[in-house]
């Protein structure tokens, strides 16, 4: 049967839809003075669609889309309490520009176990972890032990955390932003980040579900494990930063001593990076309509 769902009169506008539906003849008659509720098909019947094909594309919220199609964004409004925001409106730096120390602040760090005495030893790169170099390779950081690693041996635990990190991100759970719902599921909505809430109906509860483990943030974990081998970044850092003043010349000898085999173990990580499509841009599908004629 078909039907429009109209503003309704004086004393009908405020009940529910199917309360002011009325078949197309009635509308389209002179005297009905009966108008579509425009509002109503935007926000049931074009909003939700354009949410879900949107959805993947960076950049992109309910809060923006809702803007753009003339509703009412307060009903889309996102919680402020998450820590990844998007309807903030402030100018972020490029991904190049910001500092090491701020970038893989969150990155897991990178341990190596000692066959020898099983201590666990945590190096950061040749600046933070200078006591675990020699001239020879890394040791042990345990002062009865101090027994060398072999390049295999890092080579072997370094791609064992790398798969780690990748199987937490392919676990593919979600997280509400909402602190008074904490819902924690793999489930997607069929309404795009809307969460499930807590009876998995989609409702009572307006937070945005993201993901817990984020392709940006493995990326980020990726470059920290390629970063903390790569002794000319470790050599600039000594150079320009004044709390590495006192070490500069044991980095620039221990980096020259470690170079080959440091570069062996960094060879592992950008074989994962090349891998991975998020530092690659399809130029073409940018720049594909310059092509046309």
């Amino acid at each position: 049967m078909s039907y429009i769902v109209t503003l309704g009169d004086e004393q009908t506008k405020s009940l529910p839809a199917p309360k002011r539906s009325y078949t197309p003849q009635d509308v389209l008659k002179p005297d009905s003075g009966l108008l579509p509720d425009v509002e109503y098909y935007l926000y049931k019947q074009i909003f939700p669609p354009i949410e879900r094909l949107c959805a993947p594309i960076p950049g992109t919220d309910s809060v923006r889309l809702a803007e753009c199609l003339g509703l009412d964004t307060r009903k889309y409004q996102i919680s402020a309490s998450s820590g990844t925001n998007p309807q903030s409106s402030e100018i972020s730096p490029l991904e190049s520009q910001i500092p090491d120390a701020v970038r893989f602040r969150d990155a897991a760090r990178f341990h190596l176990r000692c066959r020898a005495c099983h201590h666990i030893s945590t190096f950061e790169g040749l600046c933070d972890s200078t006591e675990m170099c020699t001239p020879e390779g890394l040791v042990c950081s345990s002062a009865e032990c101090r027994k060398p690693f072999s390049t295999m041996a890092i080579v072997a635990q370094l791609e064992a955390q790398i798969r780690a990190q990748t199987s937490n991100y392919y676990d593919g759970w979600l997280i509400c932003d909402d602190p008074s719902c904490g819902n924690r599921t793999r489930q997607i909505s069929v309404y795009g980040h809307r969460c499930l809430g807590p009876g998995g109906k989609a409702e009572g509860c307006l937070g945005r579900m993201s993901y817990e483990y984020s392709e940006k943030k493995l990326y980020n974990q990726l470059l920290y494990f390629a970063a903390i081998w790569d002794v000319e970044k470790a050599k600039t850092k000594a150079r320009s930063e004044r709390e590495y003043s006192g070490l500069r010349d044991r980095v620039m000898v221990l980096a020259e001593t470690n170079k080959e085999d440091f570069a062996m173990v960094k060879a592992v990580v950008d074989g994962y990076l090349k891998k991975c499509g998020r530092q690659w841009v399809e130029m073409d599908s940018l720049f594909g309509f310059a092509l046309l004629r």
